[in-house]
């Protein structure tokens, strides 16, 4: 059974590979940028994702209107981007430490992947186990989610969880939360020393 898992998750990840084959040029540029290889890279994402937010709002374009002009670039970039990476890209510019960087990304997508895919066997297979809990739950969610959606500007709540998907990759990378909690933890141990120092001269 394992090996038959495997051998599926490896076949997995093969056909992914194959798929982004073409754009593995593209793919390394983001992922470095996302994963903030540079350290101006974290101001670039927030002034793109500001920029193109800002520029939404200033269009007021309805939603109907913003999704096909969405689907028109996409359709664009599929279209012209083979062309405009024989220019843009060289094959002979690719080296080891690059095909080992697409290599991770593929691996990234493809577990998240079934990481999806999992979840979503599970939440049906839960809805044919315990169907009253399955819809009760979901049920809370949405209505959380409504409740969310009415409370806040859609763009700005938009806006917010672009930024942290956005940034994620490159907080994970760089161990920000890490960083921050060892920098809180010392402020708070120095501060209860101190503290401790004080009661001592006080006694």
């Amino acid at each position: 059974m394992l090996h038959v898992q495997m051998d599926s998750q490896k076949r997995a990840y093969n056909k992914l590979k194959h798929d982004l084959e073409p754009w593995r040029n593209l793919i390394v540029q983001l992922d470095s940028v996302l994963t903030w290889e540079k350290n101006f890279y974290p101001a670039i994402i927030a002034a793109t994702i500001t920029a193109f937010y800002l520029l939404l709002w200033a269009l007021d374009m309805s939603t109907v209107t913003t999704l096909a002009l969405a689907g028109l670039f996409g359709l664009a970039i599929d279209l012209f981007y083979p062309f405009l990476c024989r220019f843009l890209f060289s094959p002979d510019n690719w080296n080891g430490n690059q095909e080992e960087q697409f290599e991770r990304v593929c691996t990234q997508l493809c577990n998240l992947k079934l990481m999806l895919s999992g979840w979503y066997e599970y939440l049906f297979s839960a809805k044919e186990r315990k169907s009253t809990l399955f819809v009760t739950i979901v049920s809370v969610v949405l209505l959380a989610l409504a409740w969310i959606g009415a409370l806040i500007n859609n763009l700005l709540l938009m806006y917010l969880i672009t930024m942290m998907l956005a940034m994620y990759p490159g907080v994970q990378e760089k161990n920000v939360f890490h960083t921050i909690k060892n920098y809180f933890g010392c402020a708070v141990n120095s501060k209860i020393q101190q503290l401790r120092e004080n009661n001592k001269k006080a006694d």
